[in-house]
């Protein structure tokens, strides 16, 4: 998701397949996300509208403006084959849920490469994020934290079991069966993640990492060191299957088909993000 809890894991692919961090998400917000602890991939799916939120919140002058635009660029680029990755994921999944099961063995493959690419990737953003900090000034810095964490609490509202359920019910047509039984499953997941002790040494380095930045040194080895990120990432995603396949048996075969089809249009959406990362770079090198 790292598992701020399993329980979104859920929601990702249930309300909407989003089984990954938005493929077109900054090196910033994917290290807020990522490594502090708010893994889940719905969560990820929001992340980068809070991140934006909180440097508007900011005020940024012009050249930070511009400085920060170089970040996410660079972003794009660098996480582009993780977005490619996370499209063949995608599109497995999306036959598995059609099918109605989830085959993890059958996914192995797909699994690996999106946390191959995810390892890739995490030097380059943690970098970023310390960038950001030195492009900051102390006062901008701690209103940015101020700033994150408020539209951080807002937007994760939206991911309580009551507002999923609503959501999938919205996008498959639930019945109140159906509704009842979705409900009782996220909030089922919920309590059993809150009860993990990862649960709280998540929330405990997510205030580290948030501290620190406020201040005038900021290292993310030293708040926060970066351990095992491919296996990591694998545990989280076998968590959201794991999780999808609690819902799976609720849904009816065209709600299952609906469900799969939303996914592989989603996954298309990536693999039209990274074709127009490409073609943008190619023209910046003539």
């Amino acid at each position: 998701m790292n598992t701020f809890v399993r329980l979104i894991g859920v929601c990702s692919v249930v309300s909407l397949g989003v089984l990954a961090a938005p493929l077109s998400a900054s090196a910033n917000e994917a290290v807020l996300s990522e490594e502090v602890g708010s893994s889940s991939a719905a969560m990820h799916a929001g992340a980068r509208k809070v991140f934006e939120k909180a440097l508007a919140d900011v005020e940024l002058r012009p050249e930070q403006e511009e400085a920060v635009s170089k970040l996410k660029s660079e972003a794009k680029e660098r996480r582009a084959p993780l977005r490619e990755a996370k499209r063949g994921l995608m599109l497995a999944v999306a036959d598995q849920i059609e099918k109605g099961k989830i085959d993890r063995c059958g996914l192995k493959d797909e699994i690996q490469k999106v946390a191959s690419a995810t390892a890739d990737a995490r030097p380059g953003d943690r970098a970023a994020l310390e960038k950001l900090h030195s492009i900051l000034d102390p006062d901008q810095r701690t209103r940015f934290v101020d700033a994150l964490k408020k539209h951080w609490e807002e937007h994760k509202k939206s991911y309580e079991a009551g507002a999923m359920t609503d959501k999938l019910s919205r996008e498959l047509d639930l019945t109140d069966e159906q509704k009842d039984k979705v409900r009782q499953i996220l909030s089922g997941l919920k309590e059993i993640a809150e009860a993990e002790p990862a649960h709280e040494e998540h929330r405990a380095k997510w205030s580290r990492i948030l501290e620190a930045f406020k201040g005038e040194h900021f290292e993310l080895d030293e708040v926060a060191p970066s351990k095992d990120v491919a296996e990591k990432t694998t545990k989280r995603i076998e968590a959201h299957l794991w999780a999808a396949e609690a819902v799976l048996p609720v849904l009816t075969d065209k709600q299952r088909g609906e469900l799969a089809d939303k996914l592989r249009s989603k996954a298309q959406r990536h693999h039209n993000e990274t074709e127009r990362g490409a073609s943008s770079g190619m023209d910046d090198m003539d």
